[in-house]
């Protein structure tokens, strides 16, 4: 496998992105995806035991045998995935730990979050913020507009994950 020239900071976003995909709803996780990135992690010798087993995964291996391994890979690089019985504060981190390294789009978010928002009078400070700024992200008319909103949604992401830290 050839391995491109990633920064440290896309792998980091390709990363957040691996560990959300088990929480949105999908597929899951690129399994072909989680191994192109361990073999740039090992490359840049950012090895550890998990991020090992998943580079030495085949091409199209299926995620319900190489999930183990990537949650592994996830937890030993710093970026856990939720696990089935995590909570909803767990899992809108995990969400927004991608958008705040720019591996998901503010639009992935938006289909995350609403789906899952509590009434108006059972939100936190963090939940009423979402919902302001994607709000005024939705109803951007402009491109620039749009993406001023999804860099503000991007800085409110990464305060939250500050703050959860």
């Amino acid at each position: 496998m050839r391995v491109a020239d990633a920064s440290v900071d896309s792998l980091r976003a390709e990363l957040a992105v691996l560990a959300a995909r088990f929480v949105l709803s999908g597929l899951g996780p690129d399994v072909n995806r989680a191994i192109t990135v361990a073999c740039e992690l090992l490359a840049r010798d950012l090895d550890a035991p998990g991020t090992v087993a998943v580079a030495s995964l085949a091409c199209g291996t299926p995620l319900r045998d190489a999930g183990p391994l990537i949650f592994d890979m996830l937890r030993e690089q710093g970026f856990p995935a939720p696990g089935p019985d995590a909570g909803e504060a767990d899992e809108l981190t995990t969400v927004l730990r991608a958008v705040a390294a720019g591996g998901l789009q503010t639009g992935e978010l938006f289909t995350f979050f609403m789906r899952r928002v509590p009434a108006r009078e059972r939100q936190d400070e963090l939940q009423r913020r979402l919902v302001v700024l994607l709000n005024d992200w939705l109803e951007e008319t402009t491109p620039e507009g749009r993406s001023a909103m999804a860099a503000a949604v991007r800085r409110a992401a990464r305060d939250a994950v500050a703050d959860a830290s």
